[in-house]
């Protein structure tokens, strides 16, 4: 997905889990602003995260573009590399 005007971000996560720490710490040292929706607190998030991908296996983020286009990404490497890569604000 073309990055031409800044997608929101959620990060789909849950505490305790070391994928998911990986991620957050990134979000943070490149100072992005992504909507956190910890899994095992909110109840919906788990739902629409099962939803999108057919289990609940975390960190994945949820890329929406300015159009409406929706990109789930798995797998903590390819998250903070593409966030790191596209430098998203």
């Amino acid at each position: 997905m073309p990055i031409s005007e800044s997608p929101k971000l959620s990060l789909y996560h849950r505490s305790f889990c070391m994928f998911c720490s990986r991620v957050i710490n990134a979000i943070k040292g490149l100072d992005i602003d992504v909507d956190g929706k910890n899994i095992w607190q909110d109840s919906d998030a788990l739902h629409e995260l099962e939803s999108a991908m057919g289990r609940a296996t975390v960190p994945v983020l949820r890329i929406e573009a300015a159009d409406g286009e929706v990109m789930w990404m798995p797998e903590s490497n390819d998250i903070v590399r593409y966030l790191s890569n596209h430098k998203i604000k």
